[in-house]
């Protein structure tokens, strides 16, 4: 099932997170939930509320007994794959993307759920 949430400040929304309990991205390392979208406001980042929706979506997949989460983004983002890794991302893949005309690269990170705190 895939949930949408926000963050909100007020009555503003600030923040999102799109998750799903099934693996869209095809069978990568045994992974069964994928992390598909995570935004926060440019002026508001490094304020905790990233790190808010993403434990919000963690916990909310490994109460509904998923155990490892994936997530992809774009290879030349560093500040989010900076966060990631932060959050206890593990880099394990590399593909690349077509959008209209031109390549993307893209990265994998893999999230053991089961043993990350709630």
């Amino acid at each position: 099932m895939e949930v949408f949430i926000v963050a909100e400040s007020n009555n503003e929304i600030v923040g999102f997170c799109r998750y799903d309990d099934k693996l869209v991205s095809g069978n990568l390392k045994g992974c069964d939930c994928e992390l598909k979208a995570l935004y926060v406001k440019s002026n508001l980042k490094r304020q905790g509320i990233g790190k808010l929706l993403f434990n919000y979506a963690k916990n909310d997949l490994k109460s509904r007994g998923k155990t490892k989460m994936i997530l992809w983004c774009l290879k030349e983002n560093y500040p989010s794959r900076i966060f990631y890794e932060k959050m206890g991302g593990k880099l394990i893949q590399e593909k690349g993307i077509k959008f209209g005309d031109k390549t993307y690269q893209e990265v994998a990170f893999v999230y053991n759920i089961s043993t990350l705190e709630m």
